[in-house]
């Protein structure tokens, strides 16, 4: 049987789009500076200079960047209701694209975390499990879904997303804070930055994520 969650009024539907529009507008900004900064040169510069040490996995490399700018690139229309609502066959392809993108990004993440390069078996482990927890939350997305629980499915897909940012943007924006790298040196920093990047995004997912979904539960409850 198909869930579907009780729709919010009118003073808590302003409210969502009061924080969701500006937190949407930075994390697009930030994307699109971090595909232009960081991501862009592995698809166009195809070079042993490009790569650097990463040359001899370039080619998993390439890949896990290629599926990764599209991932990022894809969410906002898959989060998007009014897109969703009007266009169901194509967030439905959408969404296939993304799982499948989600996919080979994550496998090639978790070789990268057993091969690290920019740091030790901290960086690496850390890395792993963004690969190994994306995966589980993409299952989890697609198993809901196929067996008709929406709003469940959209509370994994959001899992994702977060996982999937963490990875594309958070990494990023960890190891761009100097003065934490001349505090405690750049391989803590790398270290360091491949398990916040993707832990506290998460944990506040879900905090977020109970909290709505404890608000549903009453509102039901009021109107029972």
């Amino acid at each position: 049987m198909t869930e579907y969650a009780a729709p919010a009024g009118p003073a808590s539907q302003r409210y969502d789009l009061a924080w969701k529009i500006p937190a949407w507008l930075l994390l697009l900004a930030l994307i699109l500076h971090y595909i232009l900064r960081d991501a862009l040169h592995y698809l166009f510069r195809f070079n042993p200079v490009s790569f650097g040490d990463f040359w001899s996995e370039r080619w998993i490399l390439r890949t896990h960047v290629a599926v990764a700018m599209m991932m990022v690139l894809l969410g906002p229309l898959q989060f998007w209701t009014g897109f969703r609502m009007r266009y169901r066959r194509l967030h439905r392809v959408g969404g296939f694209a993304f799982l499948a993108c989600g996919t080979l990004a994550s496998l090639g993440a978790l070789y990268m975390g057993l091969h690290p390069r920019e740091g030790g078996v901290v960086y690496g482990f850390g890395l792993f499990l963004n690969g190994l927890f994306w995966l589980v939350a993409g299952a989890m997305a697609w198993y809901a879904i196929r067996s008709g629980h929406v709003q469940v499915h959209k509370e994994w897909m959001v899992r994702t997303y977060v996982l999937t940012c963490a990875g594309f943007v958070g990494a990023r924006v960890v190891t761009d804070m100097t003065f934490v790298e001349r505090l405690i040196g750049t391989r803590a920093l790398y270290d360091l930055s491949s398990w916040l990047n993707w832990s506290v995004p998460l944990m506040a997912t879900e905090v977020i994520i109970q909290v709505r979904a404890l608000r549903r539960a009453a509102r039901a409850r009021r109107r029972a």
